[in-house]
């Protein structure tokens, strides 16, 4: 379906501006998240869960750790690990990535809010 469709146009996307730009240019990244985003909307948890750990390596050492890109694709990771029942370590880093949230965009921002309330799913 359109999901199928997506998930291949990004990853054809992503193929060329590796071999353009490089791995590890701001557009190739965020592309690489887009897959990931893919992955997530068919329930492929585990899958876009290796994808988000091996972007964040690349956004870490290239848009900082907390660079809002590499934030969304920590609070991500977040999602990908509680979708698949990794409650403690889905915790654990969505409170990391709140309080990262909350410093960089503010407490009132969307990704800010939406971290809450996982975290708010992952407390009850």
């Amino acid at each position: 379906g359109k999901l199928d469709d997506a998930l291949a146009t990004f990853k054809n996307v992503r193929a060329i501006q590796e071999r353009v730009l490089g791995a590890e240019h701001a557009s190739t990244l965020s592309t690489t998240m887009e897959v990931g985003n893919a992955l997530q909307c068919q329930s492929r948890f585990q899958e876009s869960e290796v994808l988000y750990r091996e972007l964040l390596v690349v956004q870490q050492r290239v848009l900082g750790a907390e660079h809002p890109a590499t934030l969304h694709t920590r609070f991500n990771l977040c999602w990908a690990l509680y979708e698949q029942g990794m409650l403690g370590e889905a915790k654990t880093r969505c409170r990391e990535v709140l309080e990262a949230f909350r410093r960089v965009l503010g407490a009132e921002h969307r990704h800010t809010i939406a971290a809450s309330q996982l975290l708010a799913q992952l407390t009850n």
